[in-house]
């Protein structure tokens, strides 16, 4: 336990004031609690052992671990006492609970744990998760709601959908360090069948690019759990069979194209069929208690005024423009053959460029209505190609376990490991194969910018992430 008591060199003492009715801590409190935090929260890896990986949230997992939970007592002046939130938010962002009139207990978020650690504690949601595998046998499995009109179509909560995947993701991860790769095709295999909510088939209700992208992260995701059960060597024949063929099923572009085609309609409907005060509460209505915005507010906003007070065939010629552009993102998408154009989205956004750049009363809902369609693709394609290399991936390891090699070219795989070798999703072409000198493979796809690099990857993103746009897309083994 360590107990430190936080003193300001200066004056002898740092506080937590009162400040516009909550409470802060001064920046050298700060700095020291956060300071206190790090050294017991960081992980020392000399008490852990075995084999590791990062998980999808950023924690670090281990076979096994050996290290005792250390804690720290740490004591602050304050002017005020702070309540839970607040403290939580002093603690940066550590969950807090009241212990006392004055006292409270952090519980850090920890930066590594063993895996059995983190399977005993998510433990709590597999009651969910089985209910959820138990919703998905029925067909017509959606989230219900009205479909017939854009403004009442049911949202998925993308916060909700992406924590139950990483949940999934992480379970998955400890499953492959202690030697289950069974229970990982389980978690993994509800991780895929929880996307049908997204696609919504056999319904034929309309998709909306929300709902697409959402299916787009998670499948991304489940890609890149997959890979790292290669990288492992978790998986052996039965689930290597059971993966590919859920690889093969996944057909992104299909979702994303058609939320495409139906975007700019739902939202010429949306601004057509509706009083612009019904249109603002729907933009601006973010209070928590669900109060619609107070007249005083909406006059501040420029989109209410220009639908209020602007000429009604003024809205007419943006929804006009809003359909009417050419090439449409839509179009980017060759789904019979499973393939995307750069070049048609090259265009695309090269036509909205030039439509914005000068400005015009009958271009404010076209810019509302267009989404940030390159990216979107991009982000499509990407995943789309890892699904693709993935399937490719299993019947390799599958040559390699029946072998002992991988093999001299892709056309070793067919028919024994894979009906058919999927191509590279941009330009049509078969993907790139070969062995690499340490008995591993090389794979990838040429990438966005259409050229070969050699199998070079793509770089980082100055945001984070990926640069989609340069680079080739690898297979991680």
């Amino acid at each position: 336990m360590t107990e430190l008591k936080i003193e300001d060199s200066k004056t002898g003492i740092a506080r937590i004031l009162p400040k516009n009715g909550q409470s802060y801590a001064e920046s050298y409190a700060t700095k020291e609690i956060n300071r206190v935090l790090s050294s017991v929260l960081e992980p020392d890896t000399n008490g852990f052992q075995g084999a590791s990986l990062k998980g999808a949230l950023g924690v670090w997992f281990f076979a096994k671990s050996s290290r005792p939970i250390r804690l720290a007592q740490i004591v602050v002046w304050a002017n005020q006492i702070p309540n839970v939130q607040e403290m939580s938010d002093i603690f940066s962002k550590n969950t807090a609970k009241s212990i006392g009139s004055n006292s409270f207990c952090i519980y850090g978020n920890p930066r590594a744990m063993s895996a059995a650690d983190y399977l005993a504690w998510s433990d709590q949601y597999v009651p969910a998760f089985d209910e959820i595998r138990e919703a998905l046998k029925r067909p017509y499995a959606i989230i219900p709601g009205d479909y017939s009109r854009p403004e009442p179509i049911p949202i998925p909560n993308f916060v909700t959908m992406r924590s139950v995947a990483q949940t999934l993701a992480q379970r998955a991860q400890c499953e492959f360090l202690l030697g289950e790769p069974d229970q990982a095709l389980k978690e993994l295999t509800l991780m895929h069948d929880v996307c049908r909510i997204l696609e919504k088939p056999p319904t034929g209700k309309p998709e909306t690019l929300v709902e697409s992208m959402i299916n787009v992260a998670i499948t991304g995701l489940f890609v890149n759990t997959i890979a790292e059960g290669f990288r492992l060597h978790a998986w052996q024949e039965p689930q290597l069979v059971a993966l590919q063929e859920q690889l093969k099923g996944i057909s992104l572009s299909r979702w994303v194209a058609e939320s495409f085609r139906e975007e700019p309609v739902w939202a010429a409907y949306l601004f057509e069929s509706n009083p612009p005060r019904k249109l603002a509460d729907m933009v601006y209505n973010s209070d928590p208690s669900g109060k619609p915005p107070t007249t005083w507010n909406l006059l501040k906003e420029p989109l209410y005024l220009y639908l209020e007070f602007a000429p009604r065939g003024w809205m007419y010629q943006s929804l006009v423009k809003l359909v009417s552009l050419e090439p449409r993102p839509a179009e980017g998408f060759d789904v019979e053959h499973g393939t995307i154009s750069p070049l048609v989205f090259s265009e695309a956004a090269s036509n909205v460029d030039k439509f914005f750049a000068h400005p015009s009363p009958f271009k404010t809902l076209v810019r509302i209505g267009i989404p940030n369609f390159t990216r979107a693709a991009q982000t499509t394609a990407y995943n789309q190609t890892l699904a693709n290399e993935g399937q490719i991936a299993c019947a390799l390891e599958r040559y390699r376990l029946a072998n002992g090699v991988y093999p001299e070219t892709l056309d070793a795989l067919v028919p024994q490991f894979i009906e058919k070798l999927p191509h590279d999703i941009i330009g049509g072409q078969p993907l790139h194969y070969r062995r690499t000198v340490d008995g591993k493979f090389l794979l990838y796809s040429i990438g966005w910018d259409e050229t070969d690099d050699g199998g070079a990857d793509s770089p980082p993103a100055k945001n984070g992430g990926t640069d989609y746009a340069t680079g080739d897309w690898v297979w991680k083994n």
